[in-house]
């Protein structure tokens, strides 16, 4: 049984003291999101995508205001999936801090304005452990992996996912510390579940972009029923919904990307969950769509002319598994426009090592174009209007040329959510 809207209104009216969702409303469901109903006041949490213009020399004469230049029209985001900066990667981090597990995708990073990854671990000093030595699915960043970060110029990451908790809440509170000393924003998560639910901002050029970022895996059971649940922000299709439209409405937000962390790992579809939440999130008017946690690639899906990307696979992210499917990911390109759909492209990654290469440096491009291609083939059988895949530039990226069937209505109980 769904909660009703007046239940949802309640809840977000009773964000600062944490409104309870009625036992009978969904087994391992977390409540419906408290939105603030204003945006967030600037901070280190949501922060400008690129340094402000440098002051005048201080002999120059002022510019007149109104020569100042107009916003920005539109901007390019590029969205990658899971990024672990713990286990063996954090131990070479430790060893070097000046490591950049980012160098072989910089020419990508560096054709966006504003960069997204889901960051899949906390930040934070266990004296030297970055491994849990008894529980290998507990690990953690060094403090130093938030300057990697800042320096492959991530502008913002989700800590809405199932290892927020590895080393418990103190933990927690640290890798925001972290991100806010090197200026990197972050959504889904917050000391107060106010922060959680908010949307981090991003600025470039005055382009205002808010970022939702969800969770619908927790690794300590029920995230409804666990502490957690104060400070990270958890999926529910009508939350989302309501989320997504609250952005709308606050002032100068020019678009609002959804981050979703669901899934079953290694899984070739997404899972009924990942669907509501994602037409839900559209409906609703979020531009685009983006998910992780399954470590493979999924498909993709055009709705209202915005893509559903439901799983962008591991960007950097070592995991035990091996061949295509789960050493592919990619990336999303996408440019943002003031109330127009996304211009969107896909840029394939090959896990490497500790690290990615992209299909533009690749020694092994031919190799790794065939079966990306053949892997998105595979998985689009998944999904309804998935769109056409464009030939690949020099660059390594391929436009998505619209859907190759219509989408269909939503269902009667999504478009009573997105209204």
């Amino acid at each position: 049984m769904r909660p009703s809207f007046f239940l949802f209104a309640l809840c977000a009216a009773a964000a600062p003291t944490g409104c309870e969702r009625p036992a009978d409303a969904g087994a391992g469901l977390a409540p419906p999101p408290a939105v603030a109903p204003a945006a967030r006041a600037p901070s280190p949490r949501s922060a400008p995508a690129t340094a402000e213009r440098a002051p005048a020399p201080a002999d120059s004469a002022p510019a007149p205001a109104d020569s100042a230049p107009a916003p920005a029209a539109a901007i390019t985001l590029l969205a990658g999936g899971d990024v672990c900066l713990g286990k063996a990667l954090g131990q070479e981090l430790l060893r070097d801090p000046t490591h950049d597990p980012f160098a072989p995708v910089a020419a990508l990073l560096a054709s966006a304005d504003v960069r997204f990854v889901n960051l899949e671990n906390q930040l934070s000093d266990q004296g030297g452990e970055t491994l849990h030595p008894r529980q290998p699915l507990v690990f953690t960043g060094p403090p130093v992996g938030a300057d990697a970060l800042a320096r492959a110029g991530i502008s913002v990451v989700s800590l809405a996912n199932n290892h927020m908790w590895d080393y418990g809440k103190p933990a927690l509170f640290e890798t925001f510390g972290h991100l806010e000393r090197v200026g990197v924003a972050y959504a889904g998560a917050g000391r107060t579940r106010r922060e959680a639910y908010a949307p981090a901002v991003v600025e470039h050029r005055g382009f205002r972009l808010a970022v939702l970022a969800v969770t619908a895996i927790w690794n300590q059971g029920s995230l409804w029923q666990h502490p957690a649940r104060e400070f990270v922000a958890a999926a529910d299709a009508y939350g989302v919904a309501a989320a997504v439209r609250a952005a709308r409405k606050q002032p100068g937000i020019d678009a609002v990307v959804v981050s979703y962390h669901g899934g079953t790992e290694y899984l070739d579809a997404p899972l009924p969950q990942a669907r509501r939440v994602a037409l839900a999130a559209i409906d609703a008017g979020a531009d685009a769509f983006l998910g992780h946690h399954p470590h493979v690639l999924q498909g993709i899906e055009m709705r209202r002319g915005r893509p559903i990307f439901y799983s962008l696979g591991n960007f950097i992210m070592k995991v035990k598994r091996t061949g295509p499917a789960a050493e592919l990911g990619m990336l999303a390109r996408l440019r943002l426009s003031r109330g127009a759909p996304p211009v969107a492209e896909i840029c394939p990654v090959r896990r490497e090592g500790l690290g990615a290469v992209p299909l533009a440096a690749d020694p092994q491009r031919a190799e790794t174009e065939a079966a990306f291609i053949e892997r998105m083939r595979h998985v689009s059988a998944f999904v309804t209007a998935e769109p056409a895949i464009g030939p690949f530039a020099a660059d390594g990226c391929a436009p998505l040329e619209g859907p190759a069937k219509p989408s269909p209505a939503p269902p009667p109980e999504l478009a009573r959510a997105s209204r």
